[in-house]
C-alpha cells in the first residue's frame, strides 16, 4: 500500500519481512524503517539480509523496545537511525529527515551510556550469561587473549573492577537485560 503524506513523501507499508524485500527490489526507497517486531521474523534480521541486498538505502529501527541494547543491536545489524514506538511524531519526522539529509537518526548521546562495539556487546551478553572465557572464545571463534582485551576495555567503560560491577553496571544502563 502506498500513501503520499503532506510532506511529499511516498510511503509504502508491507505486513511481513517477505514482502518488505519483493518491494524494496522492485520500487526501491529513499529510506526504510523496519519494525523490530515483524511477524515470522524479527526486524534485526530483515534489517541485516536489507544491508547486504541494498548497502545504499539507508535502513532505520522503530521498536517499542526503547533501551540502549536495542539501540545498540540495531547499529549493529545496519541502522542509520532509530525510533522509539513512544516518540511523538515530531520527533520521528526530525529522525526521519536527519537520514534523508544523510546525516543520524539515533538520539543525541546523553554521555550515560558508554558507547560499546558491537563485538564488546557480544563479550557481555556471553558474561552474562555466565560464560568463562574459553567458552566466549570459543562461541564467538576469537582468541582467549581477546577476550581478555575486550573484557579489559568493557571494564573501563563501565567503570568496573569485575565481572560482576561489569554485569550490574550494564544491566543499570540497559545495555543487557
Amino acid at each position: 500500500m502506498a500513501q503520499t503524506l503532506a510532506r511529499g513523501w511516498t510511503v509504502r507499508s508491507v505486513d511481513c519481512a517477505d514482502a518488505a524485500c519483493a518491494a524494496l527490489a522492485q520500487t526501491g526507497a529513499d529510506v526504510v524503517v523496519v519494525d523490530a517486531g515483524l511477524p515470522g521474523r524479527d526486524g534485526f534480521s530483515l534489517m541485516e539480509e536489507l544491508k547486504a541486498l541494498h548497502p545504499h538505502i539507508p535502513l532505520m529501527l522503530i521498536s517499542a523496545r526503547e533501551d540502549a541494547a536495542a539501540r545498540m543491536r540495531a547499529q549493529a545489524c545496519g541502522a542509520v537511525g532509530f525510533i522509539g514506538k513512544r516518540e511523538p511524531p515530531e520527533v520521528m519526522v526530525e529522525r526521519i529527515e536527519a537520514v534523508l539529509a544523510g546525516g543520524s537518526g539515533f538520539e543525541q548521546d546523553d554521555g550515560r551510556v558508554p558507547a560499546l562495539t558491537t563485538r564488546q556487546v557480544e563479550v557481555l551478553e556471553l558474561l552474562a550469561e555466565g560464560h568463562g572465557n574459553k567458552e566466549i572464545r570459543h562461541r564467538l571463534g576469537i582468541a582467549e587473549r581477546t577476550v581478555r582485551a575486550h573484557l579489559t576495555e568493557l571494564f573501563q567503560a563501565l567503570g568496573a573492577q569485575s565481572r560482576v560491577q561489569a554485569i550490574l553496571r550494564a544491566r543499570e544502563l540497559g545495555l543487557i537485560a
